[in-house]
């Protein structure tokens, strides 16, 4: 007889399809990798050169950014919104 070692229910994966920038407010990661058109592992190093904005925490697991912050961060490195 198998003995199952973990009880608990396995997580279901939550994913998140990216939008375009609204006019104003707060978008997720995939938006912006979707607007800045880079990957994500560029975009995290881009925050820790101080390139890129590294958003607010709305919770231990869901970070966001500004889509203001966004778009002069467009408008400085000369992309389109």
């Amino acid at each position: 007889m198998s003995v199952k070692t973990n009880p608990q229910k396995p997580r279901n994966k939550i994913t998140y399809t990216p939008a375009p920038l609204p006019i104003e407010g707060y978008v997720r990661l995939p938006s912006v990798l979707a607007v800045l058109g880079i990957s994500r592992t560029s975009f995290h190093n881009g925050i820790k050169a101080k390139i890129y904005p590294a958003g607010k925490l709305l919770s231990p697991r869901c970070r966001v950014w500004d889509v203001s912050v966004i778009r002069s961060l467009l408008a400085s490195i000369g992309g389109a919104s």
